[in-house]
């Protein structure tokens, strides 16, 4: 006789069906267009699987682990999708780790209703233009790292390989985006809290000291091979002066970098559901009981290192810069609102409280403009709304124009998927595979990947020589620029015409900056004529 399955493993089932639903909610998305830096980590990932090396032949500000995750992406499926692909495998395999970790914090489903809360309310299709800005960004895979290394270091006893393991995850993190390095303090307050390693003076020095090991063996080969390659100094002031540069443009003083740590997350609570049900499930933990109160502890120092990372990445504001934090607010709000249901006969209060506030969030939290009496619903209307133009796409009930004319920012071609095809296209069809090109501006990335092309100059990506960055050093600044053009005139230029609108209003657009440039605009005159020119950009090719 069959034995009927228990309500355990009926309630399993049930939790796992809607992880797997709520991802494959997301392979409409696969067929949208990649933003502009998805499209600049590509184009250099690409070169660097032609043996070139970040910042000395191709010049970008994030720190070579994200051109490395990109290169071994594109090494596997070499499409334009494959941020998108990238992007959901690291959401599923997120869901995965906070499931294991939620069981092992907390028991009962906590890690289930942890990867549910991730999935639905972390999903990119809430934000504007579907979500393609924020996908496969460094956060992305520093939240990815960061999840694994809390699963590795709440072990008791706690083996060495997995703190070493554990410490090598942290410093993967950094080496995505340098600010990530805070997370070391969650990471390694788990390794001494889980088997109570922080009570013995000589295992807390253990516990670091097997960190560090870790993270030397991450940090050590990949500054030696920089070292080895002449690039040293060009890393340096790619991922650390100008990134400190960058985020110090955001504030307007001590007092605005102080105060942002704390404004911050209230602000996100306002617009983004996971933020807000993460906060909320935070108070609830700030009140449990003392035999939790490790776990609770080690949660919060988590979270509070995801606000840290924020903001030493500046104050823009910018979507993608908020992914970092989603999986421990989607565990904080799990676990939050687990502990409000357990113990509602005991503390009424606080579960009559957690469901009223819940009811209020669902009703007025989200980014979207809507009348006083409709509910917002934490933005999900908006994804299931984008949702359908993609699956009107895959249906043929609209071409592949207005597909990604949905996803044009519509302020003049910051980043406008149309052009940067079109472009893509001509300049493949109109060129052979080695032959260098300069795409100036914002969606050079884009533009160059898709035709796999390689730039005439290591900065094809315009801002750091249109505020003239490091233009002390040789080979920097405007100077560099047209050094590298003289040394390798490039088949086609293009002059992006809009660039820095939403973030850095102040600086120049690339075409502004180059045709103002007295020996830049001498030097494409001289050698260049009209080939065409669109909303986004001026095309110029190389005099017969």
């Amino acid at each position: 006789m069959t034995q009927a399955p228990s309500a355990h493993s009926s309630r399993l089932w049930v939790w796992a069906l809607l992880i797997v639903l709520l991802l494959a909610f997301r392979l409409p998305t696969l067929t949208r267009p990649a933003g502009g830096d998805q499209h600049l980590y590509t184009y250099v990932g690409q070169r660097l699987l032609h043996g070139e090396v970040p910042y000395r032949d191709a010049w970008e500000q994030k720190p070579p682990g994200v051109f490395a995750v990109y290169a071994a992406a594109w090494a596997i499926w070499p499409h334009e999708s494959v941020a998108a692909v990238a992007d959901l495998g690291a959401a599923a395999a997120v869901a995965w780790l906070l499931v294991v970790l939620g069981r092992r914090l907390y028991g009962a489903h906590v890690g289930e209703g942890a990867a549910v809360l991730f999935l639905l309310l972390g999903d990119p299709g809430i934000q504007n233009l579907g979500g393609m800005y924020v996908r496969a960004q460094c956060e992305t895979f520093i939240a990815l790292a960061v999840t694994a290394a809390l699963v590795l270091a709440w072990q008791a006893p706690a083996r060495a390989t997995r703190l070493v393991a554990a410490g090598a995850l942290v410093a993967a993190a950094a080496w995505l985006k340098y600010n990530a390095v805070v997370f070391v303090i969650p990471a390694l307050a788990a390794a001494l809290v889980a088997d109570g390693a922080w009570r013995d003076p000589r295992r807390c020095r253990q516990t670091a000291g097997l960190f560090a090991l870790g993270g030397a063996a991450v940090t050590l080969p990949a500054l030696v091979w920089f070292a080895a390659t002449g690039a040293l100094t060009d890393l340096w002031l790619a991922t650390v002066a100008y990134n400190l540069q960058y985020s110090r443009e955001t504030y307007t003083g001590t007092a605005d970098m102080l105060q942002y740590p704390f404004t911050m997350p209230l602000q996100r609570a306002r617009v983004d559901g996971l933020w807000f049900i993460g906060l909320l499930g935070s108070a609830v933990l700030a009140m449990t009981p003392k035999r939790q109160l490790p776990q609770a502890l080690v949660l919060l120092a988590w979270i509070g290192a995801a606000v840290g990372s924020v903001a030493l990445n500046g104050a823009r504001g910018l979507p993608q810069y908020f992914l970092q934090a989603l999986p421990v607010l989607a565990l904080a709000g799990a676990a939050g609102l687990h502990a409000a249901w357990r113990d509602r006969a005991r503390r009424p209060a606080i579960a009559l409280v957690t469901a009223s506030l819940i009811l209020a969030g669902a009703w007025r939290v989200g980014a979207e403009r809507v009348a006083a009496f409709e509910p917002r619903l934490f933005g999900l209307p908006q994804a299931v709304s984008n949702l359908g133009h993609d699956l009107s796409y895959h249906r043929r009930r609209q071409s592949r124009a207005a597909y990604l004319a949905r996803f044009d920012r519509g302020d003049g071609g910051k980043f406008s998927p149309a052009a940067v095809e079109r472009l893509a296209a001509h300049i493949a069809s109109s060129t052979a595979p080695d032959e260098p090109v300069l795409v100036f501006g914002f969606a050079a990335g884009g533009v160059l990947s898709r035709a796999e092309r390689p730039s005439a100059s290591r900065f094809f990506w315009s801002r750091p020589v249109v505020i003239e960055f490091a233009a002390q050093y040789p080979g920097y600044g405007s100077a560099g620029l047209l050094a590298d053009l003289q040394r390798q005139p490039p088949a086609f230029v293009a002059l992006q015409k809009f660039d820095w609108g939403l973030a850095e209003a102040t600086t120049p657009h690339s075409i502004d900056f180059f045709i103002a440039h007295a020996g830049l605009r001498a030097w494409l005159e001289n050698g260049y004529v009209p080939d065409y020119e669109d909303a986004a950009f001026s095309v110029w090719r190389r005099r017969r």
